[in-house]
């Protein structure tokens, strides 16, 4: 795990969220954790409609200091939910610091299956995604490009998970192409370009090209997944 480090400011504001969530739960509020540098989750031993029409008034509040609302559920339901949304609890789990309260992450973990499935979900929606697209586009190079670009976020979300599922980290563009090369033997030079478009995709036209190879790297993705065994 790596404790997440947040600025003097986004500091200050989660613990006047904290002061605001406690006025409002009182006892009731187990712990206001921070996942991001605006995002936390804020665990209650009880939710009620009550607790949340009281909180509705704070969120633009909220959201002037640069905070997201936060994500609001019990502790039971978090340990009971850690199958159902491995990747995103995996993160937190990873990355978090604890503003008020108790820990309620505590003996916590995600297993390595249910991380492995959810990347399934994933790898065979991109697959689908593209094979479909590239039949819409019916040879447009305007819409090819369009769908090449579309994809570029959820591959690099998809590498990064299948690096967590690897027990490696990959966050960045270079990141999750180098573990993609290195581990899984994709290749490169097209997870480059395709990841670029990111942040750049006035470069799709001349990506869009690569769709053949794009297509079949998914599918390889896709493969490695379905296969993917615990060492």
């Amino acid at each position: 795990m790596t404790p997440l480090e947040l600025s003097k400011s986004s500091r200050r504001a989660f613990e006047r969220l904290a002061a605001d969530l406690t006025r409002i739960f009182g006892p009731r509020l187990v712990a206001l954790v921070a996942f991001g540098e605006a995002a936390s989750v804020a665990f209650a031993s009880t939710l009620t409609a009550e607790d949340l029409d009281a909180c509705a008034p704070l969120v633009e509040t909220w959201r002037r200091e640069r905070l997201a609302p936060p994500l609001m559920m019990t502790p039971d339901e978090f340990r009971r939910s850690l199958d159902t949304f491995p990747l995103e609890y995996a993160a937190m789990l990873e990355s978090h610091l604890l503003i008020r309260g108790s820990d309620p992450f505590a003996g916590a973990a995600v297993k390595r299956e249910d991380v492995r499935r959810a990347c399934e979900v994933q790898a065979r929606g991109l697959l689908i995604h593209l094979r479909q697209g590239w039949l819409d586009a019916a040879g447009h190079a305007d819409h090819q490009a369009e769908l090449v670009a579309r994809a570029a976020e959820p591959l690099r979300r998809l590498l990064s998970h299948v690096a967590r599922l690897e027990g490696a980290r990959a966050e960045t563009a270079d990141d999750v192409t180098t573990f993609a090369v290195e581990r899984l033997g994709l290749p490169g030079d097209c997870l480059k370009a395709v990841l670029a478009l990111e942040t750049a995709p006035e470069s799709s036209r001349l990506v869009a090209r690569r769709l053949p190879e794009l297509l079949s790297t998914a599918e390889r993705l896709w493969l490695f997944v379905d296969t993917w065994r615990a060492r």
